[in-house]
């Protein structure tokens, strides 16, 4: 309330502008996970189109610079974990709201003239109070009057791919699929015998998204012999998962064992990628990879790869699509049937498929 007041009174006294035709500086702010972040860069991408002279700077989590600094289209990044305020028992610390208002003050200096909220209230505050001569998001994903062009729609099942809604913000046009390229340490796939099939088991943000351990054996097993080699990468969350498909197969470990460079090294030496709805996915998507995503809770329309050269696979249920937005994925029934029931052949007949599919143009 406090914060719709203070905009609103910027309003009135300010007055209506008119947006810089040519901007010199250019603010784009996205918080939260790493698949959040990539999907913002399709923002970056479209300023970059539309004002090819400007600055574009980007403000997200410092854990996602190696990924953010990759983007052609980003000339600066800006480090503050604006989602950090929220979280508890941050939340109540006084530090970390010094800190926000700190990098508040540093953004105001700058006299940004056009800044971008990509999604949320808190980057839709730090938007709204960046002291920029024209600001923009989504009007119902931010405080009332943060904004001075505030689009209409939201984040919402059945709705465009999130890297699109991002693009829209700056240019009616569709997104650039491809955001990231990949100058990190790519020892690690060079030394894998082709062609490669990256893995990613884990999902930081529900237990819901995850795929039974049984099914990524059974993909690894009835995969192996089709492929030169398989890769499982993800933190030591996913490490029983790579036993089980151990078991079943020769594959390469890598769960725990990769920094984010690394990653990004190996993603983009895969000639597939199979994922669950969860960052490298979405990475593999920016690298330019063709990704085969697995989803249950998520929907396939906004949450999916969106390229048309990868896949997104689901099994349809009365009760799914079934994540909220507001929380972590998990399932109110206890079954996670949706993941269950998506089968192995399936997903292993997709990954044969974007592999046979010619290489897209960049």
């Amino acid at each position: 309330m406090a914060l719709s007041l203070a905009f609103g009174l910027r309003r009135l006294v300010g007055g209506r502008r008119a947006p810089p035709d040519e901007p010199g500086l250019v603010l784009i702010v996205r918080f939260d996970l790493m698949g959040d972040v990539v999907n913002a860069l399709s923002a970056a991408t479209a300023a970059r189109l539309r004002w090819p002279r400007a600055r574009v700077a980007f403000m997200g989590p410092p854990a996602w610079q190696p990924i953010v600094r990759r983007c052609p289209a980003v000339d600066e990044l800006i480090p503050f974990d604006g989602g950090a305020v929220t979280h508890w028992p941050a939340v109540l610390n006084p530090a970390v709201w010094a800190s926000a208002a700190g990098a508040v003050r540093s953004v105001r200096k700058r006299h940004f003239d056009v800044a971008i909220s990509v999604y949320g209230p808190i980057a839709g505050a730090v938007v709204g109070l960046s002291g920029a001569r024209w600001r923009i998001g989504y009007r119902a994903e931010a405080p009332r009057w943060s904004f001075d062009e505030a689009l209409p729609g939201r984040r919402r099942n059945g709705g465009p791919p999130e890297a699109e809604l991002a693009a829209r913000l700056v240019h009616d046009s569709a997104p650039a699929w491809q955001t990231v390229v990949a100058t990190a340490d790519a020892s690690q796939a060079a030394a894998l015998t082709r062609p490669l099939v990256v893995l990613h088991p884990g999902a930081a943000h529900g237990e819901a998204k995850r795929w039974p351990d049984e099914h990524w054996a059974t993909l690894a097993r009835t995969l192996a012999p089709d492929v030169g080699a398989l890769a499982v990468v993800g933190l030591d969350d996913a490490r029983p998962t790579a036993d089980r498909m151990a078991e079943a197969a020769a594959i390469h470990d890598l769960t725990g064992g990769t920094s984010l460079d690394e990653l990004i090294g190996l993603l983009a030496g895969a000639d597939a990628v199979v994922s669950t709805d969860s960052g490298p996915g979405h990475l593999a998507r920016a690298l330019g990879r063709r990704v085969v995503m697995l989803h249950g809770p998520t929907d396939v329309a906004i949450h999916g790869p969106g390229d048309p050269a990868s896949r997104a696979l689901r099994v349809d249920l009365p009760c799914g699509p079934c994540y909220s937005f507001d929380r972590p994925a998990e399932c109110r029934f206890g079954d996670v049937l949706c993941m269950q029931w998506l089968s192995p052949d399936r997903v292993r007949d997709a990954v044969l498929d974007v592999m046979a599919s010619p290489e897209r143009e960049v």
